[in-house]
């Protein structure tokens, strides 16, 4: 619960700073350059997808928590081309969580997100967290491959980081 804390206040620390530089979200104008970030708690399917996406020359960092997601989100929010966001995840932040900070701050809000999840939510409350796109689980990588394309460029080979 600790480290939940004293994500939130930096967190908060940044979205003042952004807010106070005037930073806003961008307008989507293609595809982008970065990482996508695979926030998933199960290994295998987390570990899979960044394998997968790495083969079609996409650079993936991983996070298999809310906490660990956040972070990577903050500290490099211009290096994540495009987040894949399972909504069950474990600990004191849950993808929810995740996604409702994300959309609360200005700078991560402009980076496009993919829902990935099992859970059986209505429309409204899929509405409410405002996805770029949601895939339901079980999906065909191939189905999730053609929206990773419309928003993030191949790198190439890069090695995974995460």
């Amino acid at each position: 619960m600790a480290g939940a804390s004293a994500l939130t206040q930096r967190f908060d620390s940044d979205k003042a700073m952004s807010s106070t530089l005037g930073a806003g979200p961008a307008l989507w104008a293609g595809p982008r350059r970065g990482a996508i970030l695979v926030i998933e708690d199960r290994d295998d399917v987390r570990l899979g997808l960044a394998q997968l996406l790495e083969l079609h020359g996409f650079l993936v960092s991983d996070a298999r928590d809310g906490v660990a997601a956040l972070l990577q989100l903050i500290s490099d929010p211009d290096g994540v081309a495009l987040v894949l966001l399972d909504l069950m995840l474990p600990g004191a932040i849950s993808g929810r969580d995740v996604r409702a900070r994300q959309l609360a701050h200005p700078v991560l809000s402009a980076v496009p997100t993919i829902v990935l999840t099992a859970s059986d939510l209505h429309q409204r409350e899929r509405l409410a967290l405002r996805p770029d796109a949601w895939l339901d689980k079980p999906f065909r990588f191939d189905d999730l491959l053609e929206l990773v394309k419309r928003y993030v460029v191949p790198e190439g080979g890069a090695p995974h980081v995460g």
